[in-house]
């Protein structure tokens, strides 16, 4: 498992070349493809553009991020650019600096002209200073609970000590905590707890020592007497003192309300409330006893609903407006007079819906007094619904007065209130609505509409008439871009829905604007029309973007059991050219060996929704506990189209693939007598259809959601038949939050491959292996299955499914427990069993901002003879 030196120095000549070649693209880029200084003459309000801010450098500002300064100036990218706006920008970084707890920062704004275009640079210095560091915290006042257990509740303590964390003072989260602590308490049922936080600041050590003084009154002890309808438990829910506190008793007198309310909605409209309070003293803690007293009256229990005088609606439709129900199976029946009265405002919204402007109901209420089985005093109550249906309307005639650009057929066919139909007065302002966007998108943005309705004498009929006032019709004009001192003009005209000369449509600008933000090279974009506000014929378009900075380098290095020890870098251009595409190159180095991938993504193939992504890799590993070792170099070409507000993505790759697949130990003589042909170079073609489904709230920690994902390869052997075969592999994954710190995670995995034609056997480094960190954990890297010299087998078919828990500790570490369960089959080697395998484990996380990293221990399920118990892997990120 060490470390193979002529992996780790000898890099294949190929991916050197790919190195030198990027290095190349990348020095071609430092070219200036700034936008020469313009100043656009635009019609109507704006006579001049000025010179934009091209750029915003900040330095020094490590903790806090680069965003944050960003998010608090009042300057963007592509900004015009004012002397007295930039001058107003320190004093806004100060204060942001201040609220993350530095004494006296210095803050410089300059602003720098670019010789070559005449925009403005402009660069933030930070000096940050000093900062208080939390010194001591310390708890008084504390009774009930221990200094250190409430001091685990406050992100100021937590910040003071944890490996990682800043022990810088901040006020703001300090004044959070006194809150976390008081509502900590308040659920605990000490509802008259008060905190306050003092800070005693050294200035000549630059430390404070911070005190919660905790009040924490008495105990509330709640009881219930007198309540046969409900239980003690649901009435607790309507408790508010543990959640607001019962500053003045409000509380109690706000738990009486809401317990009369419980009560009348349930048939009790005569209920009474009251409370005895009492305290007492055990152990030196005070309790107070707060007995909520109730008279709960009579129940009135609703017998049976009439209906009378409908007939235009028919009863059953009725009654289905109606929550009110006679008691049965599924209900008590209890009678709530608001609840009656929703129910009649419901049913004359029904009436309107079929045109009865002037229905009327009147209810009546019939009691009659029996004893329950248990003596409970019941009012029996027989509800009747008289209703005045009155006459019912119908649209008559519809004009149209002031319309020319549609025809009033095709105006009428728009409308919901069409001559015939029922007349429903809600929907007068919807056709209204209907009408103006259709209109407007026909370059008519100032239209309005006004309909006017009269009714004949009997109220049978209303006739329409639309008043329309059409406005100018409006052209696109000239159309400005600020702000792209990078991207192409014709690259941001692509994403636009309109062009010079088209009717105004605000749909489109909609639409263009979307199709702005979701190019890899901008942050924002603003639309501007010039001229819309004044009426002008024609409007002109400013539109203003701020470009995203281009170029990145990422270094990481870490240690995983999958790879050991490892190192990768990339780098690359979201903005490649100014033309939106992306360019990258990644090399990676670890224990099992190393590789080199250049790729290029266009986000628009020929101006199209269809993204695609070329790439060459070079690669050379050998993984753990294998026979043998590949050398690839592959070129690719990748389609993709996301569909469902991306959520599923479409995906069709081809690919060719040089590869060398070598042995890393001497063969047997058994092994060299048997067919040796994948050990030959190969060329290989493959096509790659995919489908991927995703609604997981987190890429990084999700907690709820679905991911699903279906992948076949379809290669084909160049001048040889090893590689005729198709793979085909499912993966479904399922997260539930049972609730807020547990989550479940469920995922199931199935691979096959089918050969095909005159071919039998499969090449050794395309068969399925499981084990691992990623896989089945317990077992060693890709020993699930193994022959009798302990090398890991695979197989033409595999199965994988894990269940896991994740319970979130809190301080940012996570507790899981897994089960995990594999099989490997349809084997070319002779192994004893390829039996389903599993294992069951735990493990501890701890969330960083780019994922997890984690320890878990997986104990194997049945064990084989002379096989470890199980096994440690360490990672970054989850399993799945």
């Amino acid at each position: 498992m060490g470390l193979n030196s002529n992996i780790a120095l000898n890099l294949d000549s190929l991916a050197l070349k790919i190195s030198f070649v990027l290095m190349l693209m990348v020095c071609m880029t430092q070219n200036s493809l700034a936008q020469t200084k313009e100043s656009l003459d635009l019609p109507g309000t704006v006579s001049k553009i000025d010179v934009r801010v091209k750029d915003i450098l900040v330095k020094g500002a490590f903790p806090v991020f680069k965003k944050e300064v960003l998010q608090v100036m009042t300057i963007s990218p592509g900004d015009e650019f004012s002397q007295e706006v930039l001058d107003q920008q320190s004093s806004r970084v100060v204060v942001l600096f201040k609220n993350h707890g530095f004494i006296d920062p210095k803050v410089k704004v300059i602003a720098k002209k670019d010789l070559q275009d005449g925009h403005y640079i402009v660069s933030v210095y930070i000096e940050k200073g000093d900062f208080y560091r939390v010194e001591r915290v310390m708890v008084h006042g504390n009774h009930s609970f221990s200094g250190i257990r409430l001091k685990l509740r406050t992100k100021t303590w937590q910040s003071s000590v944890l490996l990682g964390s800043a022990t810088r003072f901040i006020e703001k989260e300090f004044n959070a905590d006194v809150k976390n602590l008081i509502r900590f308490y308040r659920e605990k049922g000490f509802a008259d707890v008060t905190v306050s936080g003092r800070i005693q600041k050294n200035d000549q050590s630059k430390t404070v020592d911070l005190k919660f003084d905790i009040n924490e009154g008495p105990v509330y002890k709640i009881r219930f007497d007198g309540n046969r309808q409900f239980w003690d438990h649901t009435l607790k829910q309507e408790m508010t003192l543990f959640k607001d506190g019962n500053k003045n008793n409000f509380a109690v007198k706000k738990s009486i309300r809401n317990i009369k309310k419980k009560y009348s909605q349930s048939g009790f409209p005569d209920a009474g409330i009251k409370t005895k309070i009492t305290e007492r003293k055990k152990d030196k803690k005070i309790f107070r006893d707060v007995t909520f007293q109730t008279d709960e009256g009579d129940q009135y229990i609703v017998s049976s609903i009439s209906i009378k005088g409908n007939h235009g609606v028919d009863e059953k439709s009725i009654k289905q407006q109606i929550l009110t129900k006679p008691s049965g199976f599924l209900t008590d029946g209890g009678y709530a007079p608001e609840v009656l009265e929703a129910d009649i405002n419901a049913i004359r919204v029904l009436y309107l819906r079929q045109g009865y402007t002037r229905a009327r109901i009147q209810k009546t209420l019939k009691i009659n007094d029996h004893l329950s089985q248990k003596d409970k005093k019941i009012k029996s109550l027989a509800i009747e619904l008289v209703i005045d249906e009155g006459p019912r309307t119908r649209v008559g005639t519809v004009r149209f007065q002031g319309l020319s650009i549609l025809k009033p057929e095709a105006a009428m066919q728009l409308l919901s209130l069409k001559p015939g139909k029922v007349y429903r007065n809600y929907m007068i302002e919807s056709d209204e609505n209907v009408l103006k966007k259709r209109i407007s998108e026909m370059g008519y943005p100032h239209i309005r509409v006004k309909a006017t309705v009269v009714f004949n004498e009997d109220l049978s009929l209303a006739d329409f008439f639309y008043d329309v006032d059409e406005g100018p019709f409006v052209t696109i004009g000239q159309i400005f871009y600020t702000g792209n001192f990078r991207t192409k003009k014709e690259i941001l005209n692509q994403e636009m829905t309109l062009s010079q000369g088209d009717p105004l449509s605000l749909k489109k600008l909609f639409e263009s604007r979307q199709n702005m933000l979701d190019m890899n090279a901008l942050n924002s974009v603003k639309f501007n029309t010039l001229g819309l506000k004044e009426k002008l014929d024609q409007v002109d378009l400013a539109i203003a973007v701020e470009e995203k900075v281009p170029k990145f380098v990422e270094f990481a290095t870490g240690y995983d059991t999958q790879r050991h020890f490892y190192v990768n870098t990339t780098i690359g251009d979201h903005n490649f050219l100014g033309r939106n595409l992306a360019v990258e190159t990644d090399a990676e180095l670890s224990q099992i060996g190393h590789e080199v991938n250049v790729s290029l993504t266009e986000p628009r193939v020929f101006s199209s929704r269809i993204s695609s992504t070329t790439k060459i890799a070079a690669q050379k590993h050998e993984e753990f506990n294998t026979d043998f070792g590949i050398k690839s170099y592959s070129l690719s070409q990748i389609f993709y189209r996301q569909f469902l507000e991306k959520k599923l993505t479409a995906n069709v790759g081809f690919q060719y693939d040089f590869r060398e697949q070598y042995p890393t130990r001497s063969p047997s003589v058994s092994e060299t007598e048997t067919d040796n042909r994948e050990y030959d170079s190969r060329h290989i073609f493959e096509i790659n259809p995919s489908m991927t489904y995703r609604t997981t709230d987190s890429y990084v920690r999700p907690r709820k959601g679905v991911f699903s994902a279906v992948y076949m390869d379809i290669s084909k052997g160049i001048e040889n038949n090893l590689d005729d075969y198709i793979k085909y592999r499912m993966d479904a994954r399922y997260y539930y939050t049972v609730f807020e710190p547990l989550t479940l995670a469920v995922r199931g995995w199935y691979g096959y491959i089918q050969t095909y034609g005159e071919n039998k056997t499969v090449p050794e480094d395309q068969l399925f292996f499981l084990g691992g960190t990623t896989t089945v954990r317990g077992f060693d890297e890709n020993l699930l299955l193994f022959d009798n010299t302990g090398t890991a087998v695979g197989g033409r078919e595999a199965f994988l499914g894990s269940v896991e828990a994740r319970y979130d500790l809190g301080l940012k570490f996570e507790v899981t427990l897994f089960y995990d369960v594999g099989r490997v089959q349809k084997t070319f080697d002779s192994v004893d069993s390829d039996d389903f395998r599993s294992s069951a484990g735990v493990g501890l996380r701890y969330m960083t901002p780019i994922g997890p990293v984690g320890l878990v221990y997986g104990w194997k399920i049945n064990p084989l003879p002379g096989e470890s118990s199980g096994c440690l892997h360490f990672s970054m990120g989850y399993t799945f």
